[in-house]
């Protein structure tokens, strides 16, 4: 498949943007983050948000997990997981709500599968390790984050 990575991004994308119901919170994804980060009292243009998501899909090993049919008939499996973060403003201090927004974030994956227009299995197959740092660079968010792997499977 020659779009591969395309194909299970948007995929991810496709089954975020049904589950998240949060829209008052801002989430950039890797591919269109925009820089800074907004502001937490709304200063510098940008409209006041304490909380916001950052995102993005990250992809592993691929594995042959099944033989049969001649070439490119093989059945593969293209790994990865979506970095889910987290970022609390420290003027606001509600750690609980970034606490919330990442529950409601993982809920989306949890359990999830479908087979795409391209024929190919996305499925949520676990979690990895939470992992929080902070304060960040310029000291205004702490920021918390969490793993949840996919197993995509396809012909190829």
């Amino acid at each position: 498949m020659d779009d591969l990575y395309l194909v299970i991004r948007d995929d991810i994308l496709t089954a975020w943007n049904a589950g998240w119901t949060r829209t008052d919170v801002p989430v950039f994804w890797r591919s269109n983050q925009p820089l800074p980060d907004p502001d937490p009292l709304g200063g510098s243009g940008h409209e006041a948000s304490a909380h916001f998501l950052r995102n993005e899909v990250d992809f592993g090993h691929e594995d042959i997990v099944g033989f049969g049919g001649g070439r490119h008939r093989n059945l593969r499996a293209q790994y990865g997981s979506v970095l889910l973060r987290t970022f609390s403003s420290l003027v606001v201090q509600d750690e609980d709500e970034s606490l919330k927004l990442m529950s409601a974030a993982m809920a989306i994956f949890r359990s999830y599968r479908v087979t795409d227009s391209k024929g190919g299995d996305l499925s949520f197959i676990g979690t990895g390790s939470g992992f929080d740092s902070g304060p960040t660079e310029d000291g205004v968010w702490f920021m918390r984050g969490a793993l949840a792997v996919f197993e995509y499977r396809f012909p190829g």
